[in-house]
């Protein structure tokens, strides 16, 4: 399984009046993260459409359990994987740890999507093809 880990300096933008993390940022690094997986798979996010039609893969559900705070000027580590692979969706798993500690774990389903034929402003969900699949093998 390909995994992938970023650092986060947690700075006073990140943080609510408590100096406690604002928790829309743990989606924004979990994001991140699995953008960097991407990347690390050799699957460039912003060349899908070029290569497969596909305007990326959009998430259609998103979920966090907050476990530890992370606070003002913690350092924290995101992972990311892919846990699960449907026909047409992917299941992105996520772990923060803080000083070793886990503090957050989440997931997002994300769906492999093309604009729709006959309403290019609606998306169509799509089998995921294996060519992505196997780079993510390790």
């Amino acid at each position: 399984m390909l995994k992938n880990t970023i650092s986060i300096h947690i700075g006073w933008g990140h943080c609510d009046p408590a100096k406690i993390v604002f928790y829309p940022n743990y989606f924004i690094w979990f994001d991140q993260s699995a953008h960097h997986l991407f990347d690390k798979a050799g699957v460039n996010m912003g060349d899908l459409m070029d290569q497969y039609g596909v305007v990326g893969l959009p998430i259609v559900d998103a979920h966090a359990e907050f476990l530890y705070p992370s606070r003002y000027g913690d350092v924290i580590e995101v992972s990311s994987w892919i846990s699960e692979w449907r026909e047409k969706t992917l299941v992105a798993a996520h772990e923060i740890h803080n000083n070793g500690r886990l503090a957050v774990k989440g997931s997002e389903v994300r769906v492999w999507a093309k604009p729709h034929p006959d309403d290019p402003k609606r998306l169509q969900a799509q089998v995921i093809p294996d060519s992505i699949r196997t780079c993510f093998e390790l």
